[in-house]
């Protein structure tokens, strides 16, 4: 079952099918987990955690159009998705999802999690964001790589190759 650790990025209506992936996700995860008597007696826990599924989203503020705001809190009380939020209108200096990934973990989750934990990552929404989001993530892989962001570029050419990298945009 869905053994691969997932990092969906996505903005505005992006999110719809990152939540679709995550949610289905989380039905697997599930149904496996009764089946083979993973789940403990009061049935509230689940094989999968926080960082299995790790969600960036983006949007412009929490009020708005914070889409599907209360299944990602349920989710993250539950444990089981990690969310990383950014309103770009809600503070002074706009954050968008790009910034939001490039500051996780003090720089080091999308390379922690492509690298050393082999996740997949799926960005969806506006073509700016996916280009901008796109172009941090070869940034973070770069540092890793003696060939730096040429590297980096090649390894998303494969992990795009076998279905772990993927991009929906539009404009």
């Amino acid at each position: 079952y869905f053994e691969t650790p997932v990092m969906c990025i996505g903005a505005g209506t992006g999110i719809a099918p990152l939540r679709s992936l995550l949610f289905e996700r989380e039905y697997q995860i599930l149904s496996n987990a009764k089946d083979s008597d993973l789940l403990t007696k009061n049935g509230n826990e689940s094989p999968a955690d926080d960082t299995d599924n790790i969600l960036i989203s983006g949007c412009r503020t929490r009020t708005d159009d914070y889409y599907y705001g209360d299944e990602w809190e349920s989710l993250t009380n539950s444990k089981r998705l990690r969310l990383i939020q950014a309103f770009s209108r809600e503070q002074e200096h706009k954050l968008y999802v790009q910034r939001a990934l490039k500051e996780a973990d003090g720089g080091e989750l999308i390379a922690n999690h492509i690298l050393d934990r082999r996740g997949a990552v799926y960005i969806a929404g506006g073509s700016k964001m996916a280009r901008a989001v796109k172009d941090e993530i070869v940034a973070a892989l770069g540092t890793r790589f003696d060939g730096g962001e040429k590297d980096a570029k090649k390894l998303l050419t494969k992990l795009k190759r076998v279905g772990l990298f993927s991009i929906e945009a539009w404009s």
